[in-house]
């Protein structure tokens, strides 16, 4: 496991999130709609960001690699079309270190302030930080991984997930 943050995890390939140039968005929103742009950033504002649309799987990790990045107990992510993700502010790209093989989180190299995680094996999704987001609106965590792995201290309430809507028998209120 590296030590240091490389500027980059591995090299960049075309279209992924970590790479300078990144692709135009190609995600579709419904007919008549425009996908929503959400701004994030850095505690110092050196590094910002942007993505679109709505969050997709917000949840809790309270995995051994999101609690020493957070330093707290759970990290809550939303994740993002990977292919709208801009960095936008004047620190540009992020530094990046590589947690795992595959798995690559975007931070701060000034204030340390983490924002992104990119999973070569799920490329067609980023993560952020639910916190970095200026607007956190739907971010509420629907999931929670690593739930045993919590400190028994620290107590989370998930959200009812928008996409488990079992019907209802009828005459049930």
């Amino acid at each position: 496991m590296n030590h240091t943050a490389p500027a980059s995890p591995q090299p960049a390939k075309p279209g992924h999130p970590r790479s300078e140039a990144v692709a135009p968005v190609t995600t579709a929103p419904a007919a008549g709609q425009v996908a929503a742009i959400r701004t994030g950033h850095c505690q110092c504002g050196d590094i910002a960001y942007h993505v679109a649309g709505d969050p997709i799987d917000p949840h809790l990790c309270a995995c051994p690699h999101d609690r020493r990045i957070s330093g707290g107990p759970a990290v809550l992510w939303a994740g993002f079309p990977a292919n709208s993700l801009r960095w936008t502010g004047p620190g540009g790209q992020s530094a990046w270190f590589s947690t795992w093989p595959t798995l690559h989180r975007g931070f701060c190299a000034r204030c340390g302030t983490n924002l992104v995680s990119v999973d070569d094996t799920a490329p067609d999704i980023v993560m952020v930080t639910a916190g970095s987001l200026t607007d956190q609106t739907g971010t509420e965590p629907v999931g929670h991984s690593y739930r045993e792995q919590t400190p028994p201290w620290a107590a989370f309430t998930l959200a009812p997930d928008p996409t488990d809507q079992a019907p209802q028998p009828s005459g049930a209120a």
